[in-house]
């Protein structure tokens, strides 16, 4: 059996199509992920999501406010949309 394992920023960084191609053609048995890809679609939703590079250092773009998901680049400003609008559900949920 052959198992694959990826992280949320794999399918983000635009690898969903190469992921659904060894699955089409049963090249993996399992596929073992998060849901963290979920999360990063609806943030793409809210505000616009950029094309960046791999190489680009991760802590010079965390100073400028910016994040990397794997080639993507994500301003603060886009979670804090997302967070904005998934907290009022989660409390919902909770009560």
């Amino acid at each position: 059996r052959i198992f694959f394992s990826y992280t949320s920023n794999q399918i983000s960084c635009g690898q969903r199509e190469i992921i659904r191609f060894l699955v089409q053609h049963k090249m993996v048995d399992v596929i073992v992920t998060t849901a963290g890809g979920i999360e990063e679609d609806i943030i793409k939703c809210f505000e616009p999501t950029f094309m960046g590079d791999f190489k680009l250092k991760g802590r010079e773009l965390r100073k400028k406010g910016i994040n990397r998901i794997g080639n993507l680049l994500v301003p603060n400003m886009n979670y804090c949309k997302f967070e904005d609008w998934i907290v009022p559900l989660i409390e919902q949920m909770h009560d």
